[in-house]
């Protein structure tokens, strides 16, 4: 495979995962961490860029996706990979793209009127690149990966070169341990699911752009260049933060007011231009994932009609009820992370091992009543008493992740015991 495809392959990569949501966060960590900027950074870019990085690449092992699920009954493989895709789809974080991207280029200039025509026009170019899947790597490896990448590094040069200000007070989650708030940060922003969507893609423009070259060696150099970029970027937009010296409610207004500090208007519009196009990149990845998921596995729906569907149902939930589903979704998503990670981990497992149904159970179910516990904490919905048990008995809790231990104690715990069975069984 040529280099130039590798890196373009590699900046599609890199684009499809550079949503809004990935250009807010790393800000408020710059903001927050002060003293402690680098030990936060790189627990942030450990979880934030490794665990999808490694999730792709351990797809690509498994032969795809699909592979994930394959030893599932059909009902489980097609209930997973449903509330996934409607989860980072139209439910969820496909309107979000589209409202977000208002947010920072049409609403400063206009009033909210302008929300529907503003998310037709998103809904038009996406579905211009998203009903050509095949020409994803040219689109936007070639086009609008490089055009982003370049108005990321002005803002960088930016603030590097007109610094605004530095907090004089740490964050307080920094102080005690900052790179494990630095790895909570880039737990949270739960791209191993954006992961296993775009997994479907990113092998299928690999086999399509040299159909006789190995996946996973390719892969891995892809996942590489990927990951480089995505570093570069949370690095610098991370020292944007760090060096400016008012509180913001978001890293998406701290943004937008440090470039209107600079440069005034063009500085606001530029930062709007940059979001739009972040959003627009994850919006055409995930349509198309979406779409090629639900042309694969339910017959008599072509890709070009389910392309057209999710667009347009993401479009209505952009304009009438996006807060709504939020609210509905969003402790949905934040569930569906462990239990994504676990599918991952026991896929791997199993890949050249027998299947044990009992045990992929038992695993799942612990993920899932761990994901639960998160989802109160995390939305604020735990009650203190409960709060505070788990605060002083359950590990890691406090960053998020408490599902972790007592998921591998039930995966181990149950293997074990199978495998001691099967010992006494065969001795009788």
């Amino acid at each position: 495979m040529s280099k130039s495809s590798l890196l373009t392959l590699g900046f599609m990569t890199f684009a499809l995962f550079l949503g809004a949501g990935n250009v807010i966060f790393p800000p408020q960590l710059g903001q927050g961490s002060g003293e402690f900027f680098w030990p936060a950074t790189i627990g942030f870019l450990i979880t934030a860029v490794g665990l999808p990085a490694l999730t792709l690449i351990a797809i690509g092992y498994m032969g795809g996706s699909e592979a994930l699920t394959n030893k599932l009954p059909r009902a489980g493989h097609l209930l997973f990979w449903g509330v996934l895709f409607s989860s980072i789809g139209p439910l969820f974080s496909l309107p979000r793209t589209f409202s977000v991207s208002f947010e920072f280029i049409a609403k400063p200039f206009f009033a909210d009127w302008a929300l529907l025509p503003f998310t037709l026009v998103m809904a038009a170019t996406t579905l211009f690149f998203a009903l050509s899947p095949g020409k994803l790597m040219d689109r936007i490896g070639k086009i609008l990966t490089p055009v982003l990448l370049l108005m990321l590094l002005f803002i960088a040069i930016s603030a590097f070169l007109y610094p605004h200000g530095q907090l004089e007070n740490t964050a307080e989650q920094y102080q005690s341990f900052a790179i494990a708030a630095g790895l909570s940060e880039g737990y949270m922003t739960m791209d191993v699911l954006g992961a296993v969507g775009f997994g479907w893609l990113v092998i299928n423009a690999l086999k399509n752009a040299a159909p006789n070259a190995p996946v996973v060696p390719n892969l891995i150099k892809i996942v590489l260049i990927s990951s480089i970029a995505m570093c570069f970027v949370y690095i610098a937009i991370a020292f944007v933060g760090a060096n400016y010296g008012i509180v913001e409610s978001n890293g998406g207004a701290l943004l937008s007011n440090y470039m209107n500090w600079i440069y005034g208007t063009p500085g606001v519009i530029l930062m709007g231009v940059i979001v739009t196009l972040a959003c627009l990149t994850t919006a055409i990845g995930l349509s198309c994932a979406c779409a090629e998921f639900t042309s694969q596995n339910f017959k008599g729906i072509s890709y070009k009609a389910s392309t057209i569907i999710i667009v347009a149902i993401t479009t209505l939930v952009a304009n009438l009820g996006l807060d709504l589903l939020i609210a509905i979704t969003l402790p949905l998503v934040v569930v569906l992370h462990p239990v994504a990670i676990s599918i991952i981990l026991l896929g791997l497992f199993y890949l050249k091992r027998p299947f044990n149904g009992l045990v992929y159970s038992l695993t799942i179910a612990a993920a899932i009543t761990g994901g639960i516990v998160d989802a109160f904490k995390i939305l604020g919905k735990m009650p203190a008493q409960l709060h505070d048990l788990f605060v002083t008995y359950l590990p890691l809790y406090q960053y998020n992740a408490g599902w972790i231990l007592p998921t591998l104690g039930t995966f181990v715990l149950s293997h074990l015991l199978l495998q001691q069975n099967k010992k006494l069984y065969q001795s009788a």
